[in-house]
């Protein structure tokens, strides 16, 4: 269950749905590390080089031109039930968090996992309640100056924890000096 505020657990919660999407909804689900959909390339086998005729190579190149499309519409299929999987495990704190951003009714109604993924990493990534963007930042700087490995963390688990935290403080302005 993800959770919002201080103290979230946004880094296991999303560690967890990586797996699950992925196992479920297979391509769909590398949208959770990707942060946007995955968009499979169009590869075609070299038929000429296998000495078919054109005719043959049209069809065969016809046939894989159709199985990628079928990737893509099962894709778009299950992007509603992908958006059901991660609304179910999300906090009433968190869903009212997400519905705050400017077009959630727009992706709300059409169920736009993407839409809803980048509205909680807005949201949930950084460990604070504040809305305020300097306050934002200055919580960023002081979770990336702060960082350790906790009691019961693993090295992999503080790894994660640590890229994601450096990422988001390199991300920020630079500080600037007011007088």
């Amino acid at each position: 269950m993800l959770r919002y505020g201080k103290g979230n657990n946004f880094y296991k919660f999303r560690e967890a749905l990586s797996e699950v999407a992925m196992e479920k909804y297979g391509n769909l689900g590398k949208l959770i590390d990707l942060e946007r959909y995955y968009l499979p390339d169009i590869e075609f086998t070299d038929f000429e080089a296998m000495g078919y005729s054109e005719a043959r190579i049209e069809r065969l190149e016809l046939e894989e031109y159709k199985e990628h499309t079928r990737k893509l519409t099962k894709m778009e299929e299950d992007r509603p039930k992908l958006y059901g999987l991660i609304m179910q495990h999300m906090s009433v704190e968190s869903k009212d968090e997400v519905a705050q951003d400017e077009d959630y009714e727009d992706w709300h109604r059409d169920k736009d996992p993407e839409k809803l993924w980048q509205a909680i990493i807005k949201t949930h990534k950084v460990n604070t309640t504040s809305n305020v963007d300097v306050v934002k930042d200055l919580a960023t700087r002081k979770a990336y100056q702060s960082i350790k490995q906790g009691s019961f963390e693993t090295l992999a688990q503080y790894s994660v924890r640590f890229r994601d935290t450096y990422k988001a403080y390199i991300r920020q302005p630079p500080q600037q000096n007011v007088r």
